[in-house]
């Protein structure tokens, strides 16, 4: 009887302080992890010890890489607060971007796919064609003079125009005699190219028709019996030529004047030389004194980030061959916009080796279609004294 009393006042006693615990979660599964299949035709892998890898489609990363001769990896999902873009070798995904509670609001939450986007508030705005580093404040109101034509967005300022001015009113008096002025102005200048085209076309045929077979026979005439002093400086010539015998004619039997047309010849090659305008084009760049070729490219990607558009600058990076998922790993490494530039340039650098050099970055520009530019760069560089025009070997 005792014992159950004791039972009693111990159950009593416990049910309370179970009330008052919280509640614990059940615990969470741990995510599936998934295989890609291959896919050659779109190069669906990546390198790993010497063997190919499948990569993880985009809202995955690498948790485990793949062994040799399995080419499947295993893929976990972004945790919340990551994504990933594109498929991917990446061994953790990107944290998800921040809006700015200052001056940013958050139009589009992240996903595992997506990054967050983010748009100014009310009142401000920020050029998408530069770096936004704080939101700039809208003019409340257009200068005097101007008129608004655009409300402010989030990613333009208000656009204002000139205001039309007061012009004299259309159909008055003035206008229509103006107007008449006009039209009689431009059908006088009508009728005197009609008429002078017409005397034109009269005295041309007068000449085919009287005068160029008059002088046509003129010239015939003068062709056939040449004046006096014609035939004596021929006679001159021909008797010169005769009394230097032989050695004087030129490989293909015709007699040459001797000391007339080598120095002609001298001049003009020189001249060429001179005006060649694509002699300095044609030259590669190398680097100056002797400097160590990698170190002044490593130097020159701060001339070519400073000269090439901010808005080619991904084309650029596409051209000399990055991927998507590259130039996006260079952007969220940095958040300086040109030290973002300066990693990509690395990047290149990296994946080429000894096949990158300053030449390929300026003919690439070229292929752009981007020749002032990689004109620039060029002359941005020899100024720099990084490089100098490399020397033309004469043969």
């Amino acid at each position: 009887m005792r014992a159950e009393l004791l039972l009693a006042l111990c159950v009593l006693l416990y049910l309370p302080h179970e009330a008052a615990m919280p509640l614990i979660p059940p615990m969470q599964r741990p995510e599936v992890t998934a295989t890609v299949e291959p896919d050659d035709e779109n190069q669906n892998y990546h390198i790993c010890d010497q063997h190919e890898c499948n990569q993880c489609p985009a809202g995955y990363y690498v948790s485990r890489s793949c062994t040799c001769p399995d080419t499947d990896v295993t893929c976990q999902p972004c945790q919340n607060g990551t994504f990933s873009k594109y498929s991917n070798s990446l061994n953790r995904c990107f944290f998800c971007q921040v809006c700015r509670p200052l001056d940013q609001v958050e139009i589009k939450k992240c996903t595992a796919t997506t990054n967050t986007e983010c748009a100014c508030k009310n009142g401000t705005f920020c050029d998408p064609n530069y770096a936004c580093e704080t939101c700039q404040t809208c003019r409340k109101s257009c200068p005097p003079g101007q008129k608004k034509v655009q409300d402010c967005t989030p990613t333009s300022d208000m656009q204002c125009h000139p205001a039309p001015t007061s012009s004299t009113p259309t159909g008055s008096p003035g206008s229509e005699h103006l107007l008449w002025v006009l039209l009689s102005l431009s059908g006088l200048i009508v009728l005197a190219m009609a008429l002078f085209c017409w005397q034109y076309s009269r005295l041309k045929n007068a000449y085919i028709n009287v005068w160029r077979p008059k002088i046509t026979q003129l010239f015939q005439y003068l062709l056939r019996n040449p004046s006096q002093e014609q035939r004596e400086e021929r006679d001159n010539v021909l008797n010169a030529q005769r009394d230097q015998g032989p050695n004087q004619l030129s490989p293909n039997g015709v007699p040459l004047i001797t000391g007339a047309c080598e120095p002609m010849h001298l001049a003009t090659a020189s001249l060429l030389r001179e005006e060649d305008p694509e002699s300095a084009e044609e030259r590669n760049l190398v680097p100056a004194n002797g400097r160590n070729s990698e170190e002044a490219l490593r130097q020159s990607f701060y001339t070519f980030i400073k000269e090439v558009p901010f808005g080619e600058w991904k084309r650029f990076m596409r051209a000399l061959g990055l991927t998507e998922n590259e130039i996006f790993s260079a952007e969220k490494s940095e958040r300086n916009v040109k030290e973002q530039y300066y990693q990509m340039l690395r990047t290149w650098l990296d994946k080429n080796g000894r096949t990158a050099s300053v030449n390929v970055l300026l003919e690439t520009l070229c292929a752009m279609d981007l020749k002032g530019v990689m004109e620039q760069v060029k002359s941005a560089l020899i100024s720099e004294g990084l490089y100098v025009y490399e020397e033309r070997v004469l043969s």
